[in-house]
Order: C-alpha cells, then sequence, then structure tokens
C-alpha cells in the first residue's frame, strides 16, 4: 500500500503539472505552489527532520516564493532561485542552532531540509516550462509526446530508488510526499527539454 500510494501521487503530480502547463495563464503558479506545499508539509516527516514545523515553513516558503517571482517575472525566468535557495540554506542551518548544543542531528536535519527546498523551488520549473510553450507554439501533443514521454521514462527509473528508500511506517502526507517531489524536481528538466524541443521543430 505505500509504495501503490507513493506511485499514485507521482503519476497524478505529473499528469497535473502537464495538463496546467498545457492550458498556462495562473494554471502552473496553482498547481506549483501546490506541489511546493506539499513538499513543505511532507518532506521533514518522509527525511526524519528534527523541529520539523520550522522546516515545514521554511520549504513551503521558499518553493512558494519562487513560484510566484517566476510567475510574475517571466523575463527573468529562474534568475532569482539561486538567492532563494541561498537564503534558504542559511535558514535551515539557523534553525537547527537555535536548537542549542545538545541537540541531536542536526547536521542531518539542515541537509535534509536544504534537500526539500531543493525540490519546493523546483516546482517553479513547471511555470517556466509553460511559458517556454506557448511561447514557441508548442501544441498539445507535441508537448505531451516530447516532454510529457521522457519525463514519464526518469520519473521512473527515479521513482524505483525512491519508493526502495521509502522507510515501512511512513506517515502518509509523507508517501504522497515522496511521490511529488521527482515531478517537482523535474521541472527544471522539462524547461530544459521544451527549449531543446522548441529549437528542433522550429
Amino acid at each position: 500500500m505505500t509504495y501503490a500510494r507513493i506511485i499514485v501521487a507521482a503519476l497524478v503530480a505529473l499528469v497535473l503539472a502537464l495538463t496546467a502547463a498545457l492550458v498556462g495563464s495562473w494554471a502552473p503558479l496553482v498547481v506549483s505552489v501546490g506541489m511546493a506545499v506539499m513538499i513543505g508539509v511532507g518532506w521533514p516527516a518522509a527525511a526524519g527532520i528534527r523541529a520539523r514545523r520550522r522546516h515545514n515553513v521554511l520549504i513551503a516558503v521558499a518553493g512558494t516564493l519562487a513560484c510566484v517571482l517566476v510567475q510574475l517575472y517571466p523575463s527573468q525566468r529562474l534568475v532569482w532561485l539561486p538567492a532563494i535557495i541561498g537564503v534558504s540554506f542559511m535558514a535551515a542551518c539557523a534553525a537547527e542552532l537555535v536548537r542549542g548544543e545538545g541537540a541531536t542531528y542536526r547536521l542531518e536535519s539542515a541537509l535534509a531540509s536544504v534537500t526539500g527546498v531543493l525540490a519546493a523551488v523546483a516546482a517553479s520549473g513547471w511555470i517556466a516550462f509553460s511559458g517556454v510553450a506557448h511561447e514557441q507554439d508548442l501544441s498539445g501533443w507535441l508537448t505531451v509526446a516530447g516532454v510529457g514521454a521522457p519525463l514519464t521514462a526518469i520519473l521512473v527509473v527515479a521513482g524505483a530508488r525512491v519508493i526502495s528508500a521509502a522507510p515501512p511506517n511512513l506517515p502518509r502526507r509523507g508517501m504522497i510526499t515522496l511521490g511529488v517531489t521527482p515531478v517537482a524536481l523535474l521541472g527544471m528538466v522539462a524547461v530544459f527539454t521544451g527549449q531543446v524541443l522548441a529549437s528542433v521543430v522550429a
């Protein structure tokens, strides 16, 4: 059942991301923010992060901010993302420092939190991909076949690794997050794939 939920979550997230990219307008923002918030809610539990609430907020806010900036400033697309990741890294370290010198797994929790931030921020790539698809007038079937097919193949490989590493007693939100996270990370791959596809069919 654990594995089935992860697989279903991944497939649903991928279908929603591709559909939103084809629809355009504010749809990619809604889906991307949803993925970022889901990662913020579930990643700390899935990764075993201590002091989860502060990292819940950090990951969700970083991902949401990245999505909003990519949506509002399409010409700059991914320019702001390194700054968001850098500030989030410092915030994750600070969140662990305030736990005190005797707290356990501070380094592991900080690194796991930054990984969650990377995934949440990467979800904004689906917004940028939607912009590329509409700017280059990529048709729906071409987008699904040229971008969706390779991303599905990557997702199968990444999903198998995620499933094999999933703890047996993972909370439901953690299981859903493990399915959503690879799809969010593929947002950046989608942008690159869309640009390559546009140059090929131009």
